[in-house]
C-alpha cells in the first residue's frame, strides 16, 4: 500500500494512518511525501519512502498547502521567515 501526502512534518498523522492499514491487513505500508520537513522531530519509525523536495524547518504553503485558507493554488513551494 502507498500512502501519499502532501508534506511530512512530524509524523503524528501519517503514523496514525499507517498504523490503521496495517491493522485492516496490509502487508507493506510505504508513504510518500511531496515536501518533508528538515528537523529531527519526527514519530520514531516514521519517514517518507518517496521525497519529492526537503523544505526548511518553517512554515510553507503553496502548491495544495494552504496559509490561513489562502495560496494552495501558488505554483511554487513558499516557506515563511
Amino acid at each position: 500500500m502507498l500512502l501519499a501526502d502532501d508534506i511530512l512534518d512530524e509524523g503524528h498523522t501519517l503514523h496514525g494512518i499507517r498504523e490503521w492499514c496495517r491493522e485492516q491487513g496490509a502487508v507493506e505500508v510505504r508513504i510518500a511525501a511531496l515536501a518533508v520537513k528538515a528537523h529531527d522531530r519526527c514519530v520514531e519509525g516514521v519517514c517518507a519512502d518517496y521525497i519529492g523536495v526537503e523544505v526548511p524547518d518553517r512554515y510553507v504553503f503553496g502548491y495544495g498547502m494552504d496559509y490561513h485558507e489562502q495560496g494552495r493554488n501558488l505554483p511554487a513551494i513558499y516557506a515563511l521567515k
